[in-house]
């Protein structure tokens, strides 16, 4: 199996007067699970913004498979800290809307996630009376949709019960083999008895971490 590699070169990030990121440079590829940590305010939804095509970078590289990260020519799965759905909108009416982005929203794959995450009941519900737990779940599904190759988790565990949990840990692992996946996370806990990397981010900079197996 050809692996992608995502390589970070001096990646810059500066708003105003302030230099958010000085020189992020790392590597990983398909298998990878990074929990990227650092205190608040080190520049790790800034990173991942960047990532997503969110915001636009102030200097240094981002490349996939050697080429500049774009999003022609990766899918990029991003759960931000908030949900980004539509409200009004039914629980499967929202991933069926995001899937028909990537043209991956058939009725089948739809119900494959809402099954993986526990929502098939609450399917025509509508999302804006959803627990913040079950919003986090949906947005969850709509991140795996496209069929991602590089997914960026934001603080995942926020809201999230025991069961859900445990899903996002099988998901971390079904997709293991197939994806990059960049885990902004506090706590560490939740990472056992999966071998993961650990990137810090410290002044700007990435450090490799200690905390990470495998």
């Amino acid at each position: 199996m050809v692996k992608d590699v995502l390589e970070l070169r001096g990646l810059q990030k500066k708003i105003g007067l302030k230099q958010i990121l000085k020189d992020v440079s790392f590597q990983s590829s398909t298998g990878d699970l990074v929990a990227i940590t650092g205190v608040n305010g080190a520049g790790k939804t800034t990173l991942f913004r960047i990532l997503a095509g969110l915001m636009p970078k102030s200097g240094g590289q981002a490349l996939w498979n050697g080429e500049n990260l774009e999003l022609n020519h990766c899918r990029v799965g991003f759960i931000a800290h908030r949900p980004m759905l539509y409200g009004s909108l039914s629980v499967q009416e929202n991933l069926a809307f995001f899937g028909q982005l990537y043209e991956t929203g058939s009725p089948e794959r739809v119900q494959e996630l809402l099954e993986l995450v526990g929502l098939w009941l609450y399917r025509l519900e509508p999302a804006s009376v959803l627990s913040r737990g079950m919003q986090q779940r949906l947005a969850l599904a709509r991140a795996l949709v496209g069929n991602p190759s590089l997914i960026l988790y934001d603080e995942p565990f926020t809201s999230l019960d025991l069961g859900g949990r445990d899903i996002l840990r099988q998901v971390f692992a079904e997709y293991r083999p197939r994806t990059i996946q960049l885990v902004i996370s506090h706590e560490l806990e939740h990472f056992q008895d999966l071998a993961y990397k650990e990137i810090r981010l410290e002044e700007g900079r990435a450090v490799q971490g200690g905390n990470g197996r495998g």
